[in-house]
């Protein structure tokens, strides 16, 4: 929270700027403040994406193999990423294993997006002005959503100032800090977590049953109240970024629940991961198993998010499976109750899934499995 109000404080000077200055000079408040940001907050997040923006497009553009270029950028990056998030870093060092870089979630996996569509010779024209802009853009460093460069760029060169996005824009900051402090920090993490103790003794199951439904509630609220925050601020800078959310517990089924939550993150796995998984193996359940094991990692490596990964990878395929099966098309001949069904089941299993997350470690998960399940 501490990290959002500093974003909010630093972005009002940002964006009198960013409209007040002359045209060619109104994106370099931006880059600026985001490149003080990760000073002061992570100075070694900073130095990372000050080389990987210059080598990585400096490499695509120089190299004269574009494949040889664009494999050097994708391998650079995932080493990074992997690096970090495996927590190689020796004890002893400057690098210490709490250290994750901020932001390197998000623009590792943008700088792939842009090498990858560079490689489709699918990107617009473009300075390394442009790209800086794109990399050092501070609404959407800190919790993403990671966006695309091709819409980055066309709202770059069309911004002019609307008065109506520019409110669209204040609202949707205050919806998500209301998100983040009533809901999230008041409702669920205050309140109900009282409520939960004081039952505790008493209704043990209930009690398990609710620390579930505050985890992932409070996961999800305090998530889309960040990416409320970061379209605000977009908004307010004159940029229409991509949704991150769209009512995932309204979801009918575990495919649609994924086509709602985390929607960048969902669709860049889609795009890059499952797509070029199939083209190679023809197998629609291998290619989906590696998206979301990729989706897995992407939070965090270990055991616990990777077999999170494979149980929605399951999920997925036997909905698909399901989908296609005699059953399915009698219970479509009652669409209230099939979806009321489905959000039913759907909701459940998602709960049930993040508690592989919520423990510190697998034995705890499974003791309350073991408990929220009877055995």
């Amino acid at each position: 929270m501490e990290a959002l109000i500093n974003i909010l404080t630093i972005s009002i000077p940002v964006i009198a700027l960013s409209w007040l200055l002359p045209e060619r000079w109104q994106m370099i408040p931006t880059v600026v403040a985001t490149a003080l940001f990760l000073a002061w907050i992570s100075p070694i997040s900073l130095a990372i994406l000050t080389f990987t923006t210059l080598s990585g497009y400096y490499t695509i553009k120089l190299y004269p193999s574009l494949t040889t270029a664009i494999l050097v950028v994708i391998i650079q990056m995932t080493a990074i990423f992997l690096y970090f998030k495996l927590e190689y870093a020796v004890e002893s060092s400057l690098l210490r294993n709490s250290i994750l870089p901020l932001g390197i979630s998000y623009y590792s996996f943008r700088q792939i997006h842009y090498a990858i569509e560079a490689y489709k010779q699918q990107l617009p024209k473009h300075t390394i002005t442009d790209y800086i802009s794109y990399l050092f853009f501070l609404p959407t460093i800190l919790i993403g959503p990671i966006n695309r460069f091709p819409p980055f760029l066309k709202d770059l060169k069309r911004r002019r100032w609307d008065s109506t996005l520019f409110s669209l824009g204040l609202e949707r900051i205050l919806y998500g800090l209301a998100k983040i402090t009533i809901i999230g920090n008041w409702l669920l993490v205050f309140k109900l977590n009282n409520y939960i103790f004081s039952i505790q003794a008493e209704h043990p199951w209930l009690a398990d049953y609710l620390r579930v439904v505050k985890y992932v509630g409070n996961a999800y609220v305090q998530f889309a109240g960040y990416s409320d925050v970061a379209i605000g601020l977009s908004m307010l800078l004159g940029f229409k970024i991509t949704e991150n959310f769209n009512f995932p517990f309204l979801a009918s089924n575990i495919a649609d629940f994924w086509r709602r939550w985390h929607i960048s993150l969902s669709e860049w796995c889609r795009d890059y991961v499952f797509y070029p998984f199939l083209g190679i193996s023809r197998n629609a359940v291998f290619s989906i198993m590696m998206s979301m094991l990729v989706l897995g990692a992407w939070h965090e490596i270990s055991l616990r998010f990777l077999l999170w990964g494979g149980m929605h990878a399951v999920a997925i395929s036997i909905w698909h499976k399901y989908e296609g099966s005699l059953a399915h098309q009698k219970i479509s001949g009652f669409p209230n109750f099939q979806k009321g069904l489905g959000i039913l089941i759907t909701i459940h299993f998602v709960m049930f899934s993040f508690v592989l997350t919520m423990e510190d470690t697998i034995w705890e998960s499974i003791e309350l499995y073991k408990r929220l399940f009877f055995i």
